[in-house]
């Protein structure tokens, strides 16, 4: 016989009994039935279940149905966009030195490919966010997975640069529509206490994707040719698309949406995956701030405008840096700029293909990042979100100002590793509170432009140590140390903590 428990029970015997939720429920004690009084801190009594039908909450339905193969299965559908949409914005940072080579390309078109693909991902994110809150999570993924397959088939079939730059475009626009919205999805077919769970998996499939890009072309790259790299990296998106058709809408936004007979049945198919059932008579009821979905006038409301705007500055700040870095390195290691009395050396543009060595060095910051990813999970739920990316974003600006002592190439590459970990971690920590921050109706919204901002920052980052690098490397490190700063000083903006938040 199972109880609801409604405070911390302590027995005649003397024993304690506590819960883990105020939805928790335990095994009564043997000679106990509904409604006994017991011996208790503050004199509470144990009472039947909740009626799930007369709950109608979403919480209330997920916790009643509980974690079961549906979850999974969504779960393993964010896992495969994260990492491909990751995957694919790697394929450019280690495949672009061998491009170079066959085709000769200049420092400016160089610089171009790489622009293009983050201003398309930067302008379909706000875009398509807004789209997502509209018109569904899982039309906008599915299609934006099918244009993905036939965009990594055109660049690495690409005759000549000029396809081979359209066929970036079109996946640039795909993955920032995909990045925006999947977040969203991976924290709305759940209860909300199990948010982290499908938000670590979003974060740490993004890690995956870019370690086994680089670990990809160390085994491959040389052997194969860049050509069919991009097809063997982009293979995981099928089975993401097969499982976009087959997992219908999120409940949660069809829930807010108004689409009530569609949320039951999705409710119905989880439970039936789950091996539960639902009551026939369920009646649910969703928590609703606004029915204007997708509002850019919601998300810069008086109640939201400090959360959009700081969390935009950071991202745009933390994207500039983490993929100024992703391009810095691979350039940095085959230029060799570090003379070992500092950056001192002016590189000269050339057809300088990655070595062995650098490839293995670039796999190594990529693993080392999964520090960063562990560790914000792990404070963000002991100690919350604020505090860690304020003290994280002060050493991350301490971490860049030691690059400018370029001892030797060993001192740079740990320093580099280190700093990563802590942009990592920052990263990370950004993308649980975005979710977290805005209700269903505006989520995706509200993400695509954060989003947006981050890979606007993202654009100039690339764009700058491109064309800066072989001016002189000092400037490429400046401006890092620049926007470390900025960004630090938006972390003690934020206002409010999102630890204890319950999605509606």
């Amino acid at each position: 016989q199972h109880y609801f428990i409604q405070s911390n029970l302590r027995m005649s015997d003397g024993k304690t009994i506590s819960t883990k939720s105020e939805y928790g429920s335990i095994s009564a004690p043997d000679d106990a039935t509904p409604g006994d009084v017991l011996t208790t801190d503050d004199t509470a009594s144990l009472v039947p279940p909740r009626d799930l039908s007369s709950s109608q909450d979403l919480n209330d339905v997920y916790k009643h149905m509980g974690s079961g193969l549906s979850q999974y299965l969504y779960w393993a559908a964010t896992a495969l966009i994260s990492y491909s949409d990751y995957a694919e914005l790697t394929i450019l940072s280690v495949a672009l030195p061998s491009i170079r080579c066959e085709w000769q390309l200049s420092t400016l078109f160089e610089t171009a490919i790489t622009m293009s693909v983050f201003v398309s991902y930067a302008i379909f994110a706000v875009v398509f966010g807004r789209i997502s809150d509209i018109h569904g999570r899982k039309v906008v993924l599915t299609s934006s997975a099918l244009v993905l397959v036939a965009s990594a088939g055109v660049s690495a079939g690409a005759p000549n640069k000029w396809v081979f730059l359209a066929g970036r475009i079109v996946t640039g626009a795909c993955i920032g529509i995909n990045l925006s919205t999947v977040c969203c999805y991976a924290t709305e077919f759940a209860e909300s206490s199990l948010r982290l769970v499908g938000l670590g998996i979003f974060v740490v499939s993004n890690m995956a994707g870019y370690i086994a890009v680089n670990a990809l072309a160390l085994a491959f790259l040389h052997i194969v040719g860049w050509r069919w790299f991009i097809v063997i990296a982009s293979l995981p998106i099928l089975p993401a698309l097969v499982l976009l058709i087959y997992l219908p809408e999120s409940p949660r936004y069809l829930c807010v949406s108004g689409k009530q007979e569609q949320a039951h049945k999705t409710l119905r198919f989880m439970a039936h995956l789950n091996g539960a059932q639902l009551p026939d008579n369920l009646n649910l009821v969703c928590e609703v701030e606004t029915r204007d979905l997708g509002s850019y006038k919601t998300i810069f409301s008086k109640k939201l405008r400090n959360s959009t705007v700081c969390l935009a500055v950071i991202y745009f700040m933390d994207i500039f840096l983490e993929f100024g870095l992703i391009i810095f390195l691979p350039l940095y290691l085959s230029a060799g700029v570090c003379a070992g009395n500092g950056i001192n050396q002016t590189p000269e543009h050339g057809c300088v293909p990655l070595s062995t060595h650098d490839m293995v060095v670039l796999t190594l910051t990529a693993l080392f990042g999964y520090l960063g990813v562990a560790t914000s999970h792990i404070s963000a739920h002991k100690l919350g979100r604020l505090g860690p990316i304020r003290v994280s974003s002060i050493l991350q600006t301490i971490g860049l100002s030691l690059l400018f002592f370029c001892f030797s190439d060993t001192f740079t590459t740990v320093v580099i590793m280190t700093t990563k970990v802590l942009q990592i971690f920052l990263n990370t920590t950004i993308w649980i509170m975005l979710p977290e921050s805005f209700p269903t109706e505006v989520r995706s919204t509200a993400v695509g432009f954060v989003n947006g901002a981050g890979k606007f920052g993202g654009v100039l980052g690339t764009g700058w140590v491109q064309y800066f690098f072989y001016v002189d490397p000092r400037l490429v490190l400046g401006m890092f140390l620049a926007t470390s700063v900025v960004g630090a000083a938006a972390t003690f903006v934020l206002k409010r903590e999102t630890k204890d938040v319950v999605l509606t």
